[in-house]
């Protein structure tokens, strides 16, 4: 007895050299056969290797179970104290010792183990040669989801077309008339010419191009007698013509008769025969005011909005297609308009984008967007979009290098290590949440029991950055919210504190197709724990959905759902702050004692 007691404390008074160096072996040890013992566990069949084994050992009733409440193992203690080969042994042992027998506790050997026991705290305090203080920061990474509203800018076009206006006039037109035909009346000769417009003769005359067989023939037309000279060609005023109103193919005629008038040819004479041959050629120049209309080039304005601009307020314009100069014809004429812009995209501002409820992680440089969808929709444009974001958070604390390897004090750059430096909080948050649900449930004895029920609430907005009683922040601050509801004003302060899910949009009041007023539907919780198990458990995990923007759904959860539902996998994240605010969690007691009824009411429904 005396021999091992002096190995042992032999073993607890080597050097701290040697112990450095056995720490060293040892986490190298550990390290190789660091899984080996857990699959020696799982692979493990106790009764194949423990004599004796049983499942149902006499100490299992030690515990009452919730049927009992007896947790005491006193009793359980002193009766194998006293009854059990081994307390007998121990007791006898204790009993039968002389006095003066017993090991002093001055003995080298148990000095020595005393000794080491005291210097036990400076070991692990770092006075140990093998340890160094050291600081250490880790990263911890959360996140978080929020809403927003999205930036919502429509576009019209207003397109300019070349038109105009006709507009009566006249105009000064002079017309030279060859085609002349002739005829016989007697032994006069007919001529005859069309006027191509219809007007009033200004001036004319009359030029003829002949032979001698003309000489002193005297010719009546246009109002004007004259006799021809013996010349071959002669122009011979028509002063008479003026002031005529001649209408469009009027044929004008006249005669000719020789002789001075006195028509001395016969009817079958050569001359008409060489009129008609062309000897005799006559032209008609006639000086006119013809009536006529004149076009006046404009542009007219078509716009094109697939929208109600009623609804949005005016950003921007952008010219699109840039200014030219135009052409169009006219009743054979050519008309032309320079415009400097022919089209104009124009901007309305429809809705105003918004922090919304994802402020601070915005204005956070810790934190960054990891995805971003769209949370609603209206009219096939997205209104509402989900962000989540990722924030990095370094914290710093102190801890021991040993041999080579780092050891937290607390223990946090472990969690750090394997992605569960939230682990206290995420387990807190998870309990307080089954604890709410309980305490739900408790209260509301009897059927139809529903947990985490909130309140549907609505806000009004109108125009894009007018009177919007839906915005998610600044209720302290923006006077232009002066004409919000009091209910719109705490729902703007349960948006703030995360307590609200949004449901949806909708047109309110509507006249004559224009919406006049929108308004935003959504459920609002007594607290962040309801709120986040209805978005993740019910909608999340079981796909059960909030009604619409008009009509949201916002029912507690059912007995049968909480059932369905997993806590653990939840994130509560939004619900940290609330932990590190000393937010009122329920005590460990009444937590046990809620477990303890729900568990004795399932084994009585199950009739146990």
């Amino acid at each position: 007895m005396r021999r091992l007691l002096s190995v042992i404390a032999l073993a607890l008074v080597v050097s701290p050299l040697m112990a450095n160096d056995l720490f060293n072996q040892g986490m190298a040890q550990g390290k190789q056969n660091k899984d080996q013992a857990g699959h020696a566990m799982q692979a493990l069949k106790p009764g194949d290797v423990i004599p004796g084994y049983t499942a149902s050992p006499p100490e299992s009733n030690a515990w009452g179970g919730v049927k009992s409440g007896v947790t005491d193992l006193s009793g359980a203690a002193s009766q194998a104290m006293s009854q059990s080969e081994a307390g007998q042994t121990i007791y006898t042992t204790i009993q039968n010792t002389p006095a003066d027998s017993k090991p002093s506790m001055d003995a080298p050997f148990i000095a020595e183990g005393l000794a080491m026991k005291d210097k036990a705290e400076a070991l692990t305090s770092g006075a140990f040669n093998g340890c160094v203080d050291k600081p250490a920061t880790f990263t911890e990474i959360t996140t978080h989801q929020c809403l927003r509203d999205t930036k919502i800018e429509r576009g019209c076009t207003r397109t300019a077309t070349m038109t105009g206006t006709w507009q009566d006039s006249t105009e000064v037109k002079t017309f030279s008339l060859t085609r002349f035909t002739y005829s016989r009346s007697g032994k006069a000769i007919l001529l005859h010419v069309t006027i191509p417009e219809a007007g009033t003769v200004r001036s004319a005359s009359l030029s003829v191009r002949t032979k001698n067989y003309l000489l002193n023939s005297r010719v009546t037309f246009m109002n004007t007698t004259f006799n021809m000279t013996t010349s071959s060609t002669a122009t011979y005023a028509l002063t008479g013509a003026a002031g005529m109103k001649l209408a469009e193919n009027q044929v004008v005629t006249g005669t000719s008769c020789s002789g001075n008038g006195s028509c001395l040819g016969s009817v079958d004479d050569n001359i008409y025969g060489w009129m008609q041959s062309g000897d005799t050629a006559f032209t008609l120049k006639v000086v006119m005011e013809v009536r006529t209309r004149i076009w006046h080039p404009s542009v007219a304005w078509n716009e094109s909005c697939s929208f109600n601009k009623a609804e949005g307020r005016y950003v921007s314009s952008v010219c699109v297609q840039p200014g030219e100069t135009r052409t169009v014809i006219k009743e054979g004429k050519s008309y032309s308009l320079y415009q400097a812009c022919w089209q104009w995209k124009d901007t309305y501002m429809i809705q105003a984008a918004t922090d919304g409820t994802c402020g601070e992680y915005i204005h956070d440089s810790a934190c960054s967007v990891s995805s971003t969808r769209c949370a609603d929709t209206v009219d096939g444009v997205c209104v509402s979009e989900q962000q989540t974001w990722s924030c990095e958070r370094r914290r710093a604390t102190t801890g021991q290098l040993c041999g080579g390897e780092f050891f937290c004090k607390d223990g946090s750059c472990a969690q750090a290590q394997t992605g569960t430096s939230n682990m206290f909080g995420q387990a807190v948050s998870a309990l307080a949440a089954v604890a709410s649900a309980g305490k739900d449930v408790a209260a509301l004895n009897g059927e139809n029991v529903r947990a985490f029920t909130g309140q549907a609430k609505s806000c009004k907005k109108f125009a894009a950055g007018f009177n919007n009683c839906c915005q998610d922040s600044g209720w302290g601050q923006n006077v232009g919210l002066s004409s919000c509801s009091s209910d719109e004003k705490a729902l703007g302060k349960a948006k703030e504190k995360k307590l609200t899910i949004y449901v949806g949009e909708y047109c309110s009041k509507k006249v004559l197709g224009v919406c006049l007023e929108k308004k935003r539907g959504y459920c609002v919780f007594e607290s962040k724990l309801a709120r986040i198990v209805q978005e993740q458990g019910r909608r999340g995990q079981l796909g059960i959905g909030f009604g619409s923007g008009s009509s949201p759904d916002c029912r507690g959860i059912t007995v049968d759902e909480l059932q369905r539902l997993r806590f653990d996998v939840m994130n509560f994240s939004d619900f940290y702050s609330d932990l590190n605010a000393n937010s009122n969690i329920p005590q460990d007691q009444a937590l046990l004692k809620k477990a303890q009824e729900i568990v004795s009411q399932k084994m009585k429904e199950a009739g146990q």
